[in-house]
């Protein structure tokens, strides 16, 4: 049994969960993250009284006679007793709530810690499709379980205050400003749900501005100046790549598709005849590599360059894949990603920023131009521009792939 405050402070549990006595029913409930929490026994229930050290000693042990009183009086049940002390860590405000009319409307139902509210939140985004591509998919459980997991997992919602979230987020923000942001919006949706199901009397999550947050340079992805396009398209054809790799480069050049929808591109969803490219909606939940991060369907007809490349693909091999190396496998999106970099510090995606500035200076019209690479409307334009201007599209793609390679427009 333990007696005092630097006993308490020292106190390592031997395994996540376990709990030591301070006798007269108070107990400190550890776990292996280094939370510690006061419970209060009563019967077969355990009431928390307060995180320790936020709750001192001293405090909790003055609110275990209230408790006590209170229960025995049979003036609020243990349930109703759960929910007041998530309300106040003094022992003379616990008797003054328990006073109050609506002590039963306080009563947490369902509440559970914040790690299982964390997966259920989540678990719910993937049946409604939040995230269609895959990186994205990932990024709320590595950030959760990275950064989030060993502070708030075994805390229940009611025990979790704003300043724990705020310790939490805050050297984060100096750090991975991203990250941080992100994180705190998923605990802001969390906490925010706990709320409308009446778990929680308020969302105790901060807004962003309550922190600080530094100035950052912006990173953007490596890219060319589009007057260096034609001189690329000349260095791949010096190369020793495969006819395969060497089609999909130029692909990458014209489209700006992203790597992995080049690389899986698949002979199904190919016309040779008309040129057309139908990269499929992306069916609820599927996992299927190789679709538009918006998940939308998307269709654009290749220029006539792009389709001498494709069609001696189209028609050999067993693969179902474009590119091909194996006559089996799809090329990896990664190795497009290396090869553009043996000509420059570029990335594939670095070919939508490109694009982008050349139609700046030949006068295109932005949202052609965000049509062009599937870049979703805003504001006003998401409601009442929808057409997805296919022909003039077409019309584009011959003007670009002209100047990528000839140099001229």
């Amino acid at each position: 049994m333990l007696n005092t405050d630097v006993q308490a402070r020292k106190w390592k549990p031997a395994k996540p969960g376990e709990r030591a006595s301070f006798g007269n029913s108070l107990y400190l409930r550890g776990y292996g993250d280094g939370t510690k929490v006061f419970e209060l026994r009563t019967g077969k229930t355990w009431v928390v009284l307060g995180r320790y050290p936020t709750l001192s000693l001293e405090q909790a042990r003055a609110m275990v006679p209230v408790c006590k009183r209170l229960l025995k009086d049979g003036r609020i049940t243990p349930a109703g007793l759960k929910a007041l002390a998530t309300r106040t860590n003094k022992a003379h405000e616990l008797e003054e709530l328990a006073t109050r009319q609506d002590v039963a409307a306080l009563t947490p139902n369902g509440m559970v810690t914040f790690d299982q509210a964390f997966r259920d939140w989540y678990n719910l985004q993937i049946r409604a499709n939040r995230w269609t591509h895959a990186a994205s998919r990932r990024r709320p459980i590595s950030c959760y379980e990275n950064h989030a997991k060993a502070a708030l997992g075994n805390l229940r919602l009611d025990e979790i205050r704003r300043q724990t979230i705020k310790s939490l987020i805050q050297p984060l923000f100096l750090t991975h400003p991203e990250t941080a942001g992100a994180l705190l919006g998923y605990i802001w949706e969390i906490m925010e749900r706990a709320y409308d199901d009446e778990l929680l009397d308020q969302n105790p999550c901060p807004r962003q501005r309550s922190f600080t947050i530094p100035n950052r340079k912006i990173r953007h992805a490596a890219s060319l100046h589009f007057s260096q396009l034609p001189d690329l398209w000349r260095w791949i054809d010096e190369q020793s790549y495969s006819r395969a790799m060497k089609a999909a480069m130029r692909l990458a050049m014209v489209t700006a598709h992203r790597a992995s929808v080049v690389a899986f591109m698949r002979k199904a969803h190919v016309d040779a005849a008309s040129g057309l490219w139908v990269v499929p909606e992306r069916d609820l939940g599927a996992q299927e590599l190789g679709l538009m991060k918006s998940g939308r369907e998307f269709k654009q007809r290749l220029p006539r360059v792009v389709m001498d490349d494709l069609e001696p693909l189209l028609s050999s091999g067993a693969s179902e894949f474009v590119f091909s190396v194996d006559g089996i496998h799809p090329i990896h999106p990664e190795s497009l990603r290396r090869n553009f970099k043996k000509f420059a510090d570029i990335t594939t995606h670095g070919f939508r920023n490109c694009f982008k500035t050349w139609c700046l200076h030949h006068d295109v019209d932005p949202f052609l131009a965000d049509r062009y690479v599937d870049h979703a409307p805003i504001g006003l334009d998401k409601n009442y521009r929808r057409d997805d201007l296919f022909e003039q599209r077409a019309a584009l793609a011959e003007k670009y792939a002209a100047f990528i390679t000839q140099g001229t427009s």
